[in-house]
């Protein structure tokens, strides 16, 4: 195994400060969270046994907690379940009897559940040394189990989850857990055998005297993601016009004022794109002509809000999930006074997004390769383009607990979604309506019903689309905040056209 060497230092650069530690730092791009930190460490590896911890095509732990199930119970879950255990004991064992924790038992079905990885026939074969194991077979017959986290081999995901197990089984014995946890207890001691480094600690065993093990009831489910027991078909269950028609009878029949102005915040604003370097201007890239151009739309609309907003002021903008960074890149031209702060998830995004500030040679971006959990730092002005679904409500939250202004066009309606940052329905109005929670989501899925301009859902569609915005500008107006809720110009550059400007009074 390749080594680490660590350097205490007295003082750190700014950027560092932008992102909840561990961080990488070089120069102005910031690599934040466990996964992506400890990725990145791996692909400077000389070693090829090392690297091969980041699994099929070096995918392992790539997607961020934010869309991934598994690196959301790698990177977060597990690691608050032994904070939890570490920082309140009394809750977990009690006498004689010990409460097992809820993703410990996620992590024993997970591991009993078939394995499922995008090579999996190939691995099969593999595996057996049988050439003849066809596609066609159902991958629950396949003899693959699951050796380790992911499958039959060893990746990042073991090593993360191997330290937080191996705390847990310092607090109470193995000997004590191995009927109630065999496939956890078998995955540890192979993880020792392939001489993973133990950590150094002490810890007062809690459960020597444990004698009842309580196992708490969870969701039978595996982590995986793409497991197709999870989920239900979503848009036939949401988007029946009965339902459809009932959910927005409730709004109408409260009065609730769901008008779009059409015109969005910031339309005055002079523009040329004539005036753009070719890095900047969509069109000059590889996107075919009639997406470049309605790419430019919408580049357009976002930027001329934000420059009325910034008018004069020398202001620190945050383009969240913000891909190659065609919107910052271009707000970091048109605003040189302005520092810009890129935060997306996606190496490759930054590494596309990283070649144009090059060629630009603009000295005020910032790139954090970050999820929104991660990134803490201050500033002026969030914006988003097409952040999907619940991202685009993270965004507005991380705004209003910053006192900044948002400038956002959503997208994705039909992937919001309660989660342990935010709940929906956002606003006190809403909540205070007579509508359940899938009635909400009705709305939700039916404002993805824009894509047929001559379908007679469409302009349904936009109405939906219209009342979930309503709800996002309620809630951020009981914030203390002014917020416009317009179009962007023309309609027709993207079916996901509304504009939400939140304008902080604070």
């Amino acid at each position: 195994m390749s080594r680490v060497t660590f350097e205490i230092i007295e003082t750190f650069p700014e950027v560092a400060s932008y992102c909840v530690w561990p961080v990488i730092v070089q120069d102005n791009y910031v690599i934040a969270g466990l996964c992506s930190v400890a990725r990145q460490m791996i692909k400077h590896s000389e070693h090829k046994k090392v690297k091969k911890l980041l699994g099929f095509r070096d995918a392992c732990l790539m997607a961020c907690s934010e869309s991934s199930i598994w690196t959301k119970f790698c990177e977060v879950d597990m690691v608050s379940t032994i904070k939890s255990i570490l920082l309140n004991p009394s809750s977990y064992f009690d006498g004689n009897v010990l409460k097992l924790p809820q993703d410990m038992s996620r992590f024993e079905y997970h591991m009993g559940q078939p394995v499922r990885m995008h090579n999996i026939y190939k691995v099969a074969r593999e595996q057996s040394n049988d050439k003849a194991i066809k596609s066609s077979i159902p991958i629950d017959k396949l003899d693959l189990h699951h050796t380790f986290g992911e499958g039959p081999f060893m990746t990042l995901s073991d090593i993360i989850l191997f330290s937080c197990t191996e705390i847990f089984l310092a607090l109470c014995p193995e000997d004590r857990l191995r009927e109630k946890l065999p496939l956890t207890i078998n995955w540890f001691n192979t993880m020792k055998e392939k001489n993973v480094n133990k950590m150094k600690f002490s810890l007062d065993a809690l459960g020597n005297d444990v004698t009842t093990i309580v196992v708490p009831d969870i969701v039978k489910q595996s982590l995986y993601t793409a497991n197709p027991g999870r989920y239900k078909p979503e848009k036939r269950i949401y988007t029946k016009q009965k339902d459809i028609t009932n959910s927005l009878r409730i709004i109408n029949n409260n009065h609730i004022e769901i008008a779009n102005s059409l015109y969005p915040y910031g339309d005055d604003v002079p523009f040329d794109w004539s005036k753009i370097p070719s890095e900047a201007n969509p069109t000059s890239g590889a996107l075919p002509e009639n997406r470049a151009y309605r790419k430019c739309d919408q580049l357009e609309n976002l930027a001329k809000a934000v420059i009325k907003l910034v008018g004069s002021k020398e202001c620190r903008i945050v383009d969240f999930c913000s891909g190659s960074g065609h919107l910052g890149i271009l707000l970091a031209y048109l605003l040189p006074k302005c520092t810009i702060i890129l935060v997306e998830n996606k190496e490759l995004s930054l590494v596309r997004a990283k070649e144009r500030i090059l060629k630009m040679n603009l000295t005020n971006i910032i790139i954090l390769q970050s999820n929104l959990d991660y990134f803490i730092g201050s500033y002026d002005i969030g914006v988003s383009l097409h952040a999907c679904g619940v991202a685009t409500d993270l965004v507005i939250q991380n705004c209003i607990k910053n006192k900044a202004h948002f400038v956002c066009c959503p997208c994705c309606y039909g992937g919001i979604h309660d989660c342990y940052h935010l709940t929906y329905p956002r606003s006190v109005q809403y909540q205070n309506l007579n509508m359940d929670h899938k009635d909400y989501l009705t709305l939700a899925h039916a404002a993805d019903q824009t894509h047929d301009p001559n379908n007679r859902k469409t302009t349904q569609g936009f109405i939906c689309m219209d009342a979930i915005d309503t709800d996002r500008r309620l809630y951020a107006e009981s914030c203390g905040y002014e917020v416009h809720l317009g179009k962007l110009q023309p309609f027709s550059c993207t079916n996901k056209n509304n504009l939400l400007v939140g304008i902080c009074s604070g």
